[in-house]
């Protein structure tokens, strides 16, 4: 599966993570949302159907259901795991 995973694709997806995360921490909730809806995108057409792929899009999901509800404590926490898996998948990347 990782060898699957472009690197431009990877590079996108983890500075997007990065991106809401600092919107969340700047109180920037419409941006937070706008972030995970480019990243949702990304993840859908340029991922194959693997297990990255099914977490990245449930993550996405309950951040914004986390900023829906009020929450933006659980949304920065998704988008931080989020990271930790991607940064894992680099690392098996590397050492591939």
């Amino acid at each position: 599966m990782s060898r699957d995973l472009p690197s431009d694709v990877h590079t996108v997806l983890t500075q997007l993570a990065e991106a809401g995360e600092t919107a969340i921490s700047d109180v920037e909730f419409d941006t937070a949302r706008q972030t995970v809806a480019t990243a949702e995108t990304v993840s859908r057409n340029k991922l194959p159907e693997c297990e990255l792929r099914s977490r990245l899009l449930h993550g996405y999901e309950q951040v914004r259901t986390a900023l829906d509800n009020d929450d933006p404590d659980a949304a920065a926490e998704y988008l931080r795991a989020m990271h930790r898996r991607l940064v894992a998948v680099d690392d098996g990347l590397r050492s591939d």
